[in-house]
């Protein structure tokens, strides 16, 4: 079964990278080869509440790390994430909220969402012309 099921995820991500329009995929792979570490798919959706796009991460998948760095290498990933989505005019990222304990959300940034979802706003913050 843990071929199958590496398989079935390869084949789930190449569809998703074949198909920018659906989202995006932050993959994190070993140094050593083509072994995956991390895997967190993303759907940009339009968000009528904040006004724009939102990076919505549903799912964090993991293996072969050890327990404890899962979330360190969730919120690397979200970073990165970050910093592609703030490069491509989106301005909210939303992940849900059995990602992240509130502990490790709040120095991330992240603050609940009237939705449920843990939300980091990634707009400019303004200008201040002094």
């Amino acid at each position: 079964m843990p071929v199958a099921a590496a398989r079935a995820r390869q084949a789930l991500l190449e569809g998703l990278l074949a198909r920018p329009e659906r989202g995006a995929c932050v993959v994190v792979e070993t140094t050593a080869g083509p072994q995956w570490l991390g895997c967190l798919p993303v759907t940009l959706v339009p968000h009528l509440e904040l006004a724009g796009l939102a990076a919505l991460a549903t799912e964090w998948w993991c293996g072969g790390v050890l327990a404890g760095q899962d979330a360190a290498l969730l919120l690397d990933c979200c970073g990165l994430l970050a910093d592609w989505c703030r490069a491509h005019g989106v301005r909210h990222l939303l992940l849900a909220p059995a990602l992240l304990t509130a502990a490790q959300a709040a120095p991330a940034g992240f603050v609940p969402h009237g939705s449920g979802l843990w939300h980091l706003n990634l707009s400019p913050a303004a200008k201040m012309l002094g």
